[in-house]
């Protein structure tokens, strides 16, 4: 019997890489889109047609795409140092995915990733659904509702479905491992001197699960989605959560806002004098001061019977023991 094809983009990266490992084990032949200076480290050895074409050639991705079930769109930009730079990653590159996708016979449906960044933080103790309105706060996010917009006017050609992750973690992640770093010396930093921020995390294993459902599944199509673990957190619960993992004593210290702006202005300006991107500027700073980034996945577990089980002890355990594995934890 012939194999489903999936197409996957970004799969070299964390979060693509897992959705890569969770493909093949449905049994699909997969096709990791990568360019030609991709690090393919999570990929070596694995049983997948690297497509070393990237998403700046249309022509080449309708080669790749011509016997293609299912499209994973996972790549997109986090880090850059202009709004232009974000519009380029998550829009201009979205559009040569859907472009490319065009006229094709077998295609079922392509799964594009978005963040909760579309949607913009919540006030203390409130929940978004899909319904909110979209009030980003940051050029990622304003770059991740263009991306939506232009999906929308794709979907009377394509059929697409749009997911929204909040903070994703897991093993292989190199954002939240810093927090990780930071307590496994010693220190868990919470922002604000009182209160807590509450947010929604979703462990990569959860997320690629539901990136997966909403592929295969009829009631996806033109939706929108978030996908989330089954609680919601606070900083606080997050840190001793992951002292009591790492088996470490660890200060808590609260940090002023005050504080995470000027660190993060600093680190801004260092950004402009090296011309590198960097992941805390001001922006981010916003970001973290945010009362609640909390979103709720009740639409997928009705309509796509996501289950998204594995709690934070666990995702948490997995991804400490494999930093461990891999010496990044000592």
């Amino acid at each position: 019997m012939k194999k489903q094809v999936a197409v996957v983009t970004g799969s070299n990266g964390f979060v693509g890489s897992h959705m890569v490992d969770y493909l093949i084990e449905k049994g699909f032949h997969v096709k990791s889109i990568v360019r030609e200076s991709s690090n393919l480290q999570w990929l070596e050895g694995k049983d997948t047609e690297i497509c070393k074409c990237g998403l700046m050639d249309i022509e080449a991705m309708k080669t790749v795409f011509q016997d293609a079930d299912y499209i994973f769109h996972i790549a997109g930009t986090t880090k850059t140092k202009t709004l232009d730079g974000f519009i380029k990653g998550n829009v201009g590159l979205t559009k040569n995915v859907l472009e490319a996708a065009l006229g094709l016979n077998n295609l079922k449906k392509i799964v594009v990733t978005s963040s909760i960044a579309a949607m913009g933080p919540m006030p203390a103790g409130e929940i978004m659904d899909e319904e909110k309105e979209q009030l980003p706060i940051d050029p990622y996010g304003v770059s991740k509702v263009e991306q939506e917009k232009l999906c929308h006017e794709y979907m009377d050609r394509l059929p697409i479905s749009i997911i929204r992750p909040p903070v994703v973690y897991g093993e292989r992640d190199v954002e939240v491992y810093t927090y990780f770093q930071t307590v496994n010396g010693r220190l868990r930093p919470v922002v604000g001197l009182w209160g807590k921020k509450a947010l929604s995390m979703v462990y990569v294993i959860n997320l690629v699960e539901g990136l997966y459902l909403a592929a295969i599944k009829d009631a996806s199509k033109g939706q929108t989605y978030f996908l989330t673990d089954p609680v919601d957190y606070d900083w606080a619960h997050i840190g001793q959560v992951t002292t009591r993992l790492l088996n470490k004593k660890s200060l808590s210290l609260r940090i002023p806002h005050f504080i995470v702006y000027t660190v993060a202005g600093i680190s801004q300006l260092f950004s402009k004098i090296t011309g590198k991107a960097t992941l805390l500027n001001i922006d981010k700073a916003r970001q973290m001061v945010a009362a609640s980034w909390m979103c709720t996945a009740d639409k997928a577990r009705k309509e796509l019977d996501y289950k998204g089980a594995i709690e934070l002890e666990e995702g948490f355990k997995n991804t400490i023991d494999w930093y461990k594995e891999k010496k990044w934890l000592k």
